[in-house]
């Protein structure tokens, strides 16, 4: 048996008062790493045969109609659990500017998957991203931090384009919800997984230091 850990972000990495107020980290975890592959796949074909025709599911470029119905699918499911780690991006200081944030942020969100808990084999699928100083960054941090986090536990990485894995356009749409939640306090797709949700960390909700 194994664990599969799908990861993804949502936010701007841009620091100052007009830009978005958060960065989201996100990470679907299951035991089926083909959950919703088929039911995602049946949703495309649906809404193409209703002339929307959609290379992946991506939540912040979707129609609305559109996200409802995927969290149509997502919300009657028992078979992942979120974990969400929030930033906010104020209270980030200049010298982690622009993806140092990167590494609080992993340590947090693989300490809370980790927990007490004895994992088996674990694999970890991170979306890419288009930046390349970023996607090395991120590649860098990752494997730094699951190497600190996960111990004895074996585990792998591997960066895949969100079209490869059902569950990263999954992950897309959590992490979405939960940043729609913080920025905006809108709750409509949120309140549909809230069940799933076992850590959504405010990472920097003690701290009194704001930098704009």
């Amino acid at each position: 048996m194994a664990i599969y850990a799908f990861l993804d972000e949502s936010g701007e990495y841009t620091f100052h008062a007009k830009s978005g107020a958060y960065l989201v980290y996100t990470g679907v975890i299951t035991a089926i790493p083909t959950l919703f592959s088929h039911e995602l796949a049946k949703l495309k074909y649906d809404l193409l045969a209703e002339g929307h025709c959609l290379e992946r599911f991506h939540a912040s470029e979707d129609k609305q109609s559109v996200r409802d119905r995927v969290f149509d699918v997502l919300a009657p499911s028992g078979d992942f659990a979120i974990h969400s780690i929030v930033v906010r991006k104020n209270r980030i200081n200049p010298s982690l500017y622009k993806y140092g944030v990167y590494s609080v942020a992993y340590r947090t969100m693989l300490k809370y998957f980790v927990g007490d808990r004895k994992l088996p084999q674990t694999h970890i699928i991170v979306d890419t991203v288009p930046d390349k100083q970023q996607q090395t960054a991120l590649v860098q941090t990752l494997k730094s931090r699951a190497d600190d986090a996960m111990g004895a536990i074996p585990f792998s990485i591997d960066h895949h384009s969100s079209f490869a894995h059902a569950l990263l356009q999954v992950a897309d749409y959590c992490g979405w919800a939960v940043y729609k939640k913080w920025q905006s306090g809108d709750t409509r797709s949120y309140d549909r997984i809230r069940n799933k949700i076992k850590n959504e960390f405010d990472l920097y909700k003690n701290g009194d230091m704001e930098y704009y």
